[in-house]
């Protein structure tokens, strides 16, 4: 990357970076609002609160449930089930189950809530607080009866409406019969897996209970230069205090302690995460391994850790091997010379399976290796001491001890030491390191052999995957969709048609799929579980290790292996994967910056293009076969978002119903390349296929201008609408001519004169539009937008005028808008107007609120308490052009002369602290279009004020306070001013008064509205 994009990378990195500060602000005061609320009894006013932090914060699965909460205690049951569902989807935690199943007994859905309690009762502990609403609820559904069991004591609750004799079991075995609602478990019922609790062979509601699940633990350790610390929790029994128990690496007791502390913060951002954090000093430690278990011996995760291995190290060792052993860092970017490469370059090969958790993924797993194995080829199935016994079984009935083998942890080592206990079984082997997760093809396994004897100082393989972070594909860096075996076939067909042989150089291999030569294996050694624990990072530093050695690593660029991810250690992952990142850029000070070197240079972008070209391609021509054949439209537009991606996406829906595929050409974030979108379904549908996406088609500007028109020129491109410039590179106005296609030209702004796009100058207000370019010259001055070299308004209008003149249609949203290209532009002279919605004007405004309520019946609009005030809503995202300083001022004056007169604001500002203080403002965030209606009504305001300074080309936001029936008012200019005297719906103002009498007029109006609907 050149020095100018980096320049313009960083800053744009800097004001992402500002405005995420300014959301996460925003949503923590909303969320200390609530809260302040919710303590004071105010349950609407803590929801309106809680909302608004939702809102900032949608990802915050807390802030989430919360809202759940809070709307549960106002009975608004089907926005809180709305809001709950999604979220279980997610998580599995105790408290979510019990409020669904409420939530499911309130909609008469009785069946359904007893399905949520049994699932709650057979995998968590009840409490004193909840036991005798799920005892209502199992009775009113007419059932026998339900059960639980607290972990902590051995206790089994049983509530048995007509007292008969309940049997219990522990597995197979009854152990009693009894008429108590309270009893204790005999000795050892820890080491069962199911307690099972009939009556008259009719199990109640929970049995049978997963012993194992109720007894289970979440823990993590790390240190820092002060501490050794951690959190542990019982998530089926959260108000247990656990136990630590450490040891030395030769199982001495060192130390035992409880986890009290409570967090502050859910960082793990878990719902009611609440682990019990522990804090030892480092200097009680001396240098070795120590175990932090449970109070069942199992590790907390991160455990066993050598608090001291990092501390204090001196770089006086020369030699590399020297160096590794005594965790002296060494730089990410040396590179050794001469590795100790093996004669034998015909060794046998091992695949290696570390086995814990997920039956399903690990059976599809083996079963795919099974049916692509090499011959002479073995497999090393480790189990790590799973606590999936089925799965075991499973396995164990696989093993032939000829090409599969299988081998049991006593304890849980992890993933590093399950790959060093299958390596070790099998000296002098080729490994190939395989996921319990993944799912291969065909020749997989003999592509990554080819790969890595290509050449003699290659030391590891990696191929393709969907989950592969720099190894990803189609997306390297979004999230995949899962494959299916079937696509994983495919997509590894597609691969060795494009690039069979290849071998690319890449900084570091990936754990998943890693194709090991025994001669780097050797030489490098083991991957260091007593730094890396249950894993994340020990291949990059077994990589690194093996760099300094002088082997290389590389990409099979001709394999694709699919993976799941994420199946084992879920909500530890992100915290195990912080620690050791930071272990391993403490040995390699500049890792990150040398894997960000690597993604900077994009050395694989080419391979995922040619890859998504072959593939579409090849659909082209399966297409063709059928008599099908896939035609397109193109779309020239911005990546901005907001109505012009509204309206795009409109205009390529209409053209998808007549059979046309569109290809969207959007700028990349730096302005230097292209980014093409193959749409072959609507972004609305939720399950895309992997084999759907085509992202790689990004072209370089102004070097791949030619590749990209040839792609372009090789399409059956049949339509071409071009909506925004805005973003792109000069070059992309090129398409107009080089392509040879009639192309319609849509006004969405004032880009075609005003660099600016929104007529506002400097000074933030609306320049008037000038008949004199010196004046607009004087106004963008030496900035460059989007362009090469300072802009020249003559030349930037000549163009513009040319490629409208040029164009098959020009097309506006409204006469207002065609009206100023005409003044602009004195050779146009055909403006198709096409409004983006259908006003209706011949219905007034409560007649169109009619009929959008009957078609949106699935809209809650639960109003918000009456205030004494009179209430003005916005809506929309406002910004400068959109009136921000109008917003800012209109409530600071109602403010000073205490007018009654109040603001919300339906979706948010550039920068919403700006009213924190204020009472007079309220701003719920943003917001989904489906559920628009609902959120505007829920204000209860008399009307909605549109303050935009410059003159809109539409503004879907007008029709939306319509449709919830407010009548609108607007400023003299634009679309919206149009609109509104077509309609008939609301009220102009000048844009000349001043905020004082703004304000009284709003005042007036909201009174007159009031007036009007009382005397109804």
């Amino acid at each position: 990357m050149s020095q100018k994009p980096k320049i313009r990378l960083k800053e744009y990195t800097k004001k992402k970076a500002e405005g995420l500060e300014r959301i996460r602000q925003s949503a923590q005061s909303a969320f200390v609002r609530a809260q302040d609320e919710k303590t004071r009894g105010n349950i609407q006013e803590a929801a309106r609160w809680m909302d608004r932090a939702h809102r900032l914060a949608e990802y915050n699965p807390n802030i989430t449930f919360d809202l759940v909460m809070l709307k549960l205690k106002l009975r608004q049951y089907d926005d809180a089930y709305s809001l709950l569902v999604p979220l279980m989807k997610k998580f599995d935690f105790y408290e979510g189950w019990l409020v669904l199943a409420i939530l499911l007994a309130h909609k008469k859905e009785l069946s359904q809530s007893i399905e949520q309690l049994h699932y709650a009762l057979s995998r968590y502990c009840p409490t004193n607080k909840t036991w005798g609403m799920i005892r209502e609820i199992i009775r009113s559904a007419g059932k026998e009866g339900c059960c639980g069991l607290i972990g902590s004591v051995g206790q089994v609750w049983v509530d048995n409406r007509h007292r008969k004799h309940v049997s219990v079991f522990l597995d197979n075995e009854c152990i009693f019969e009894t008429l108590d609602p309270f009893f204790s478990l005999p000795p050892g019922w820890e080491g069962y897996s199911y307690l099972h609790v009939e009556i008259e062979d009719t199990p109640l509601v929970g049995s049978p209970i997963d012993i194992q699940a109720i007894l289970r633990t979440e823990g993590f350790v790390e240190n820092d230069d002060k501490f050794v610390k951690g959190w542990l929790w019982y998530p089926a029994e959260p108000d247990r205090i656990p136990t630590i128990y450490v040891t030395d690496e030769y199982g001495k007791f060192y130390k035992e302690l409880q986890a009290i502390k409570e967090f502050d913060v859910a960082t793990l951002e878990f719902p009611l995460f609440r682990a019990k954090q522990f804090f030892i000093p480092i200097d009680e430690f001396l240098f070795g391994l120590y175990r932090f278990q449970d109070d069942y011996g199992q590790n907390l995760i991160g455990s066993p850790i050598n608090p001291l291995v990092l501390r204090n190290k001196s770089s006086r060792l020369r030699d590399i091997k020297k160096k590794h052993q005594n965790y002296i860092p060494v730089s990410a970017y040396y590179k050794g010379s001469h590795p100790e490469i093996a004669d034998d370059q015909g060794a046998r090969v091992v695949v290696v399976i570390p086995v814990y958790k997920g039956f399903d993924e690990t059976i599809a797993c083996v079963e795919s290796v099974l049916k692509t194995l090499p011959k002479g080829f073995v497999i090393q199935l480790v189990n790590d001491c799973s606590p999936d016994i089925e799965l075991i079984e499973w396995l164990e009935l696989k093993v032939n001890h000829e090409s599969i083998f299988l081998i049991h942890h006593l304890e849980n080592l992890g993933f590093p030491g399950a790959v060093n206990t299958g390596i070790q079984a099998w000296p002098g082997y080729d490994v190939i390191l395989l996921n319990s997760d993944t799912l291969v093809a065909k020749g997989w396994a003999d592509c990554l052999h080819k790969a890595a004897y290509s050449e003699e100082n290659i030391g590891t393989v990696t191929p393709f995957s969907n989950d592969a972070s720099i190894f990803s594909y189609p997306y390297h860096d979004k999230v995949n969709p899962i494959p299916s075996l079937k696509s994983v076939q495919n997509l590894m067909r597609y691969m060795q048609k494009t690039h069979q042989d290849m071998v690319i150089n890449v900084p570091t291999a990936h754990g998943f799929c890693m194709f090991i030569r025994h001669d780097c294996l050797s030489q490098t050694g083991l991957f260091r579980e007593n730094l890396f624990a249950q894993g994340y990072g020990e291949e990059n530093d077994f990589c690194m290790r093996a760099q300094h050695l002088g082997w290389r690593h590389v990409l099979a660029a001709g394999c694709f292996v699919g993976h799941k991810g994420g199946v084992s250690f879920q909500n530890s992952k992100q915290a195990l994967l912080k620690r050791n990142l930071g272990i391993l850029n403490k040995l390699y000070p500049d890792y990150d910056e040398m894997v960000m070197d690597y993604i900077d240079k994009d050395f694989l972008r080419s391979v995922r293009r040619k890859v998504d070209l072959y593939r579409l391609q090849d659909l082209e021509k399966k297409q063709v076969k059928l008599s099908k054949p896939i035609q397109y439209a193109l779309f020239i537009t911005h990546t901005y978002g907001g109505g012009v991606e509204r309206a795009v996406q409109e205009r390529a829906n209409e053209l998808r119903l007549k059979g046309v595929t569109p290809i969207f050409i959007r700028p990349t974030l730096l302005g230097d390349a292209c980014q093409l979108e193959i749409q072959l379904k609507s972004p609305s549908f939720q399950n895309v296929d992997i084999e759907e996406l085509y992202p790689n088609f990004k072209f370089n500007l102004p070097s791949e201008y030619d590749d990209l028109l040839e792609f372009l020129k090789n399409r059956s491109v049949l339509y071409m609408q071009v909506h925004h410039f805005a973003g792109h590179h000069v070059m992309i106005r090129n398409l107009l001519q080089d392509l040879k296609i009639e192309y319609e030209m849509y006004v969405h702004d004032y880009m075609s004169f005003c660099p600016r796009i929104s007529l506002i100058n400097k000074q933030e207000v609306y320049c008037g539009e000038p008949n004199d370019l010196t004046k607009c010259q004087i106004c963008i001055g030496k900035e460059l937008f989007d362009e090469s070299e300072p802009i020249h308004m003559q030349k930037w209008i000549d163009r513009s005028e040319k490629e409208l003149r040029d164009a098959k249609l020009i097309i506006a949203p409204s006469q207002d808008t065609a009206n100023r290209i005409y003044r602009h532009f004195s050779s146009i002279k055909e403006i198709q107007i096409q409004n983006l919605e259908d006003d209706r004007p011949d219905l007034s405004v409560e007649q169109l609120s009619y009929f959008s309520q009957i078609c949106n019946q699935n809209q809650n609009s639960q109003l918000t308490t009456s205030s004494k005030r009179f209430k003005v809503c916005f809506i929309g995202a406002i910004g400068i052009e959109k009136g921000f300083n109008i917003v800012h001022q209109l409530v600071k004056d109602a403010d000073q002369r205490d007018l009654p007169l109040e603001f919300s604001l339906v979706g948010r500002t550039v920068d919403d602290r700006l009213f924190e203080k204020t009472d007079r403002l309220f701003i719920t965030g943003t917001y989904q279009e489906e559920e628009a209606i609902s959120l505007v009504k829920q204000q209860n305001a008399d009307i909605a004020f549109f303050p935009a300074i410059w003159p809109e080309t539409w503004c879907y936001a007008l029709s939306l306070a319509w449709r919830s029936g407010l009548e609108t008012v607007a400023f003299d200019f634009g679309a919206i001013a149009q609109r509104i005297k077509n309609t008939q719906r609301g009220w102009i103002l000048s844009s000349l008064m001043a905020i004082p009498e703004q304000n009284d007029m709003l005042l007036n109006l909201c009174k007159k509205v009031r007036y009007k609907k009382d005397n109804r």
